[in-house]
């Protein structure tokens, strides 16, 4: 008995380990050792081979999810090491595994989004430019007080004194008296003050010595230190947001310096610290990577085909008859097939042979269910587009027709042949949301073909839908009703007796096909990245307040942040006022451009006038005008009102060259010992727009002497131009 039951033992045991596979048995093996990567390629194998066993299927179920949970710790682990990208592979992994699990995408979305603001604020740290050669002065406060007006130039002086500082003067600098109480403040808000009230700026020259220059775009232009910086972007273009630079970088002196290098896509901005510390911010702000969506597709295409055919057929419409001349056995002779000799004609009926299609029943009747599923992930960029296509590529002949030789007439056909999609185009278009939602922008095509046409060319049919909808993060959207229903009914029978009411049929055979398709589409987006967006870039960026009069940035963005900005905007505008009124009453020389701001397009012609106003007697003057002769053309210069109020006709010297962009003016008074006190128009420059782009038109090399010979000492200004 015993031996029975170990025999029934062995063969139980036998029968198992030949029920599951070898695949499945090494699956179950690398499970038992936690090793679930292999244990899912084993299942996998073991399932391939037997799909209806529903016990692999329920064990790569299960190591599948196993496995997700095991990479899901692993990236836990890592990330409190501070391994971000180990991390993110095994977040990939447990995704991989377990692509529907939502704990894991919010977790990878959650990690990614800290990460990425992590990465920007970084970025957006905006260190400032430090200037190569700093003023040596001492750092105890200033104790300056002059309550009665005294001159700003002595004022000047005593504060280099108190610092230790050599301040030396430019020959344009306007003294005038003034009054100011330094209390308990620094070198460089005391100077900054003091600049502020001169209208003038300063220039580092060494660490004991510093230049104070009038504020005006001459000496902006020669004196003022300028930066070069390069930004090396990664998510935006280069080309594209120069344009946008430089009306947020221009001053009303000059527009900035902007190179776009679009191999390295990086751009290079030359100006002032101040300028391009703003460009940097500005930058930082805009170049962001975009967002990032995984879009889950399900397409299901059903179709159905009923087919009924029934009737009498025939294997040919249509009967022959034939003339032959029998051989001396009765059979037809072979020799000499197609010609009959004329003694051998006969019209007997043994010399003719007649042929009838042969006919045939049909009771055909069949029923066709077809399905064709899809389910892709796909993922892409915000704004940029996602195509995804299902089917097949047909060729589709295209026939033209060209002379044999030159000048003769098109006879000689040339076919190409072009292929076609026929199957579901998908072509979608994501928008990311801050309220954490999805807008796709879809175009979805179904294109089959419908039958043939003339030659057999295949004839097309299309279904389109083009439509926007929004959705939240998750969110299914359904799309169906996409029918197309097709039946074709054909009868064929012997001519006259199929048109003869019910004994018809009898003599025909009809097909009845009726076609049926519809295809349902379900789409799911996923964000996997937002824009990253910090503290900071709500923030706005104070530019007036921030800009340095003085060339020194620290002192007025300290006094600036003590107090309150729109005080600080009053003040400014006090001050600009009380200038323009102080320019208004200065009767000083000065030789200027109108206007000062010019903008068109290329093809226009434009006219630029050289205004002079002098409180002494000129008696002769020369200058040059400078432009960029890559943009502007000089075409003409017109004499002014101011050189014809002359008793005599002056002598009048001008010389353009649009080579080196630069035109010479000059006149001398017919009578030495007398010239024109006042104001008036010298010249009127003719320009003609050549190129877009942006130029300073100015003014140099002014040489002007009154009418007892001295020299006298004009200040000039330029004019922007910027064509478009």
């Amino acid at each position: 008995m015993k031996k029975w039951a170990l025999l029934l033992m062995l063969i139980t045991v036998l029968a198992g380990c030949t029920m599951f596979n070898r695949s499945y048995q090494l699956g179950t093996e690398s499970a038992i050792a936690k090793d679930w990567d292999k244990a899912v390629e084993y299942f996998e194998i073991a399932s391939l081979k037997d799909p209806k066993n529903s016990v692999y299927r329920l064990a790569l179920l299960r190591a599948k999810i196993s496995a997700a949970y095991a990479h899901l710790q692993k990236a836990r682990k890592f990330r409190a090491q501070g391994k971000k990208e180990e991390s993110l592979e095994e977040y990939e992994k447990a995704l991989f595994y377990d692509p529907d699990n939502m704990a894991i995408i919010q977790e990878i979305q959650r990690y990614t989004e800290e990460s990425t603001k992590e990465a920007a604020a970084e970025r957006e740290e905006v260190k400032p430019i430090e200037p190569t050669v700093k003023l040596d002065f001492k750092a105890e406060k200033v104790q300056l007080s002059f309550k009665q007006e005294v001159s700003l130039r002595s004022i000047f002086m005593a504060l280099g004194k108190h610092a230790g500082i050599n301040i030396i003067f430019d020959d344009q600098f306007r003294d005038k008296p003034y009054a100011v109480e330094l209390d308990d403040m620094s070198f460089e808000q005391s100077i900054n003050i003091l600049c502020m009230a001169a209208n003038a700026f300063y220039r580092i020259i060494d660490e004991n010595t510093i230049l104070v220059l009038q504020d005006n775009p001459q000496n902006r232009l020669k004196y003022e230190i300028n930066a070069v910086k390069t930004f090396y972007l990664s998510n935006i273009n280069a080309q594209e947001i120069v344009s946008a630079l430089v009306p947020i970088l221009r001053t009303p002196t000059r527009a900035p310096t902007i190179y776009a290098d679009k191999n390295m896509n990086s751009v290079t901005i030359r100006d002032s610290p101040e300028v391009v510390e703003l460009a940097e911010k500005v930058i930082r702000l805009w170049d962001k990577p975009r967002g990032e969506v995984v879009l889950d597709l399900e397409l299901m295409e059903v179709s159905r085909v009923k087919l009924r055919d029934f009737g009498i057929g025939l294997d040919a419409y249509s009967g022959s008859i034939k003339y032959s001349v029998p051989s001396s056995d009765g059979t037809d002779t072979e020799e000499g097939a197609g010609w009959i000799g004329l003694g051998d004609i006969s019209f007997g009926k043994e010399n003719f042979q007649v042929s009838f299609p042969s006919g045939f029943l049909k009771f055909l009747e069949s029923d066709a269910d077809t399905k064709y599923i899809a389910q892709p992930r796909l993922r892409g960029i915000e704004g940029q587009d996602i195509e995804y296509m299902v089917g097949d590529r047909i060729p589709i002949p295209r026939t033209t027709f060209s002379p044999f030789a030159g000048g003769g007439v098109a006879t000689q056909p040339i076919t190409n042949f072009e292929f076609e999609n026929v199957g579901i185009e998908i072509k979608i278009k994501p928008t990311i949301h801050f309220e954490k939602e999805v807008s796709l922008e879809l175009d979805v095509k179904i294109m089959a073909v419908g039958g043939t046409g003339y030659a057999d060319i295949p004839i097309i049919s299309s279904r389109q839908i083009k439509n926007v909808i929004r959705l939240k993060d998750g969110e299914t959207h359904l799309l169906a009703g996409l029918l197309k229903d097709e039946e074709r009914k054909t009868k064929k029978g012997f001519a006259w007796l199929n048109g003869i009411p019910i004994i018809g049929d009898l003599f025909s055979n009809t097909d009845h096909q009726v076609t049926q398709t519809d295809v349902v589409m379900t789409i799911t987006p996923h964000i996997i990245r937002m824009v990253p967006l910090t503290e900071k870039d709500d923030e706005a960026l104070w530019i007036n307040l921030q800009t340095e009069l003085s060339g020194a940035s620290e002192g007025r963005a300290a006094r600036s942040a003590q107090e309150d900005p729109f005080d600080l905007l009053q003040r400014e505008r006090d001050e600009a006022v009380r200038q323009l009124r102080e320019e208004q009453q200065d009767q000083s020389d000065r030789l200027n451009l109108v206007p000062a701001n010019f903008e068109g397009g290329v093809g226009r012609n434009f006219r630029m006038s050289v205004n002079l106003r002098s409180g002494q007697q000129i008696r002769n003057m020369s200058f040059v005008v400078n432009f960029s002769p890559q943009i502007l053309k000089l075409n003409q210069v017109v004499v002014g009102n101011y050189i014809q109020q002359f008793d005599k006709e002056p002598s009048i010297m001008q010389s353009i060259d649009n080579a080196s962009g630069s035109c010479s003016i000059g006149f001398t008074s017919p009578d030495i010992s007398k010239g024109f006190k006042g104001s008036g128009r010298v010249a009127t420059l003719v320009f003609e727009c050549i190129a877009p782009g942006e130029t300073v038109i100015s003014i140099s090399g002014v040489s002007a002497n009154s009418d007892t010979g001295d020299f006298v000492n004009f200040e000039t200004d330029q004019a922007q131009v910027r064509i478009r």
